[in-house]
């Protein structure tokens, strides 16, 4: 090992110190099917949150087809359910409400979750629900995933070919509803003029949790150089996305993630980037073929950087970074200091 190579994962240690943050992870629909099982989240997940730094994780609620229209808010509540049941199991980690809290867990080196929602399929077309979820610590909401549903349109995996139509008049007071509890708006999945239209809703930084740059990977799905402006204008922050940052396997690298973390920097500032890592792999894998088959067909292959695709391989990005010649401070707003910025300001 070389001089130089010490010198990095030195570096990337004490970047990582701090704990990391990433704004997107499908746990609850995990747990949520392991439910017949205990300490699931301290045997399959504890030890790559620990191995890469985490601090603070988006536990993203979202419905799979099969559940719904009829059992979307039961299986969201038990997805809730389980999160912290699993939480309560583990001595190292614990469900984040607010600022403070979210502070704490960084500062006691727990892992912290806060507790999104991917699409608001569970909430029907019911907006006193969100009041319910919020009391349950739902702390940040995107209004679709890639289907269309009682609030808006999502984006779809192509270059074109979303609906023309923004949000419907339950989204408009859903957004509204949002900015006056606190709980923050997520425009990823969203499609182009339901992105619009949220921005020119609100007052408040607004988010993209887990996404990538359209000029790498055109598809709606994804967010446009228009976009990025957007949000960077509105002092927002843009999580990027490990997924889908190429529509080739061979070109899925981190380096062309970082490519993705470069664009907005050059757009719109390095303030405006985060981490949305969005790892799925652990939940392809236990598909059928059957499955795959469909997502392929319905959605998109899913491409995975073989030495990103979980936790434990964060620190592979922080050294990546670091060889791409960021400065320890703009690798610090990435990792972590964008997003708390953000979350100081909402709740």
């Amino acid at each position: 090992m070389t001089e130089s190579k010490e010198s990095i994962e030195v570096r990337a240690k004490r970047l990582h110190a701090g704990g990391v943050i990433d704004m997107h992870f499908d746990l609850p629909m995990d747990l949520y099917e392991k439910r017949g099982r205990s300490n699931v989240l301290a045997a399959e997940f504890l030890p790559d949150f620990e191995a890469g730094g985490m601090g603070i994780i988006g536990a993203a609620i979202y419905i799979e087809d099969r559940y719904l229209p009829d059992r979307g808010l039961q299986v969201a509540l038990d997805q809730i359910a389980r999160l912290y049941t699993e939480a309560g199991q583990s001595k190292g980690c614990v469900v984040c409400r607010t600022h403070e809290e979210i502070s704490r867990a960084l500062d006691s080196q727990k892992i912290g979750f806060l507790i999104t929602m991917e699409g608001v399929e569970p909430l029907g077309n019911d907006l006193d629900l969100l009041r319910t979820f919020y009391e349950l610590g739902v702390r940040a909401i995107g209004l679709t995933h890639a289907r269309t549903n009682a609030a808006g349109h999502g984006g779809i995996f192509a270059a074109s070919g979303s609906s023309p139509e923004g949000l419907t008049p339950f989204g408009r007071g859903l957004v509204r509803e949002c900015e006056r509890l606190g709980v923050l708006i997520d425009l990823a999945h969203i499609n182009p003029a339901g992105f619009k239209e949220i921005v020119d809703l609100t007052t408040k930084p607004l988010i993209v949790s887990h996404t990538n740059a359209r000029k790498f990977y055109d598809v709606e799905r994804n967010i446009s150089d228009e976009q990025i402006k957007m949000i960077g204008e509105r002092g927002g922050v843009i999580g990027v996305n490990s997924v889908l940052v190429s529509p080739d396997q061979e070109t899925s690298t981190l380096d062309c993630y970082v490519d993705h973390v470069q664009r907005i920097v050059d757009l719109a500032s390095v303030d405006c980037v985060g981490i949305g890592f969005d790892f799925f792999e652990f939940i392809y894998r236990q598909w059928p073929e059957s499955k795959k088959k469909w997502m392929a067909e319905k959605l998109t292959t899913p491409h995975f950087i073989p030495d990103l695709t979980n936790h434990s391989h964060a620190r592979n990005l922080t050294q990546k970074l670091i060889e791409r010649g960021f400065s320890d401070a703009d690798i610090e707003k990435i990792l972590r200091g964008n997003w708390l910025r953000i979350f100081k300001e909402w709740f």
